[in-house]
């Protein structure tokens, strides 16, 4: 396997682990792979994406947590997530944040 094809590869795991909402570890356990190679491929795909890391960061806060889903606040934009979401939506949203920020 190429190298270009693992980073493709991993491009659409690390998308596919955002948006499930789980924690490296158990995401890592459903799908048979190990947690480091996730940490690993993070740090690596997201380091090619920007020089500089601290200008990727954005701050997330919540308004108000409910039982029915999540929103937050970023700058003057509010996302709603709701239980049962699309986590193809949430992944194309995360990335054209991450493309803006």
């Amino acid at each position: 396997m190429t190298e270009k094809t693992k980073q493709e590869q991993w491009t659409e795991r690390i998308e596919v682990f955002l948006a499930s909402g789980l924690s490296q570890r158990a995401w890592c356990e459903q799908q048979g792979l190990r947690p480091n190679q996730l940490s690993y491929w993070l740090r690596k795909l997201r380091g090619e994406a920007s020089p500089s890391r601290n200008d990727r960061w954005i701050n997330l806060n919540t308004i108000a947590p409910s039982s029915s889903g999540i929103s937050l606040r970023i700058g003057n934009a509010v996302l709603e997530i709701e239980r049962g979401f699309d986590p193809e939506v949430l992944a194309d949203v995360l990335r054209t944040l991450m493309a803006v920020c």
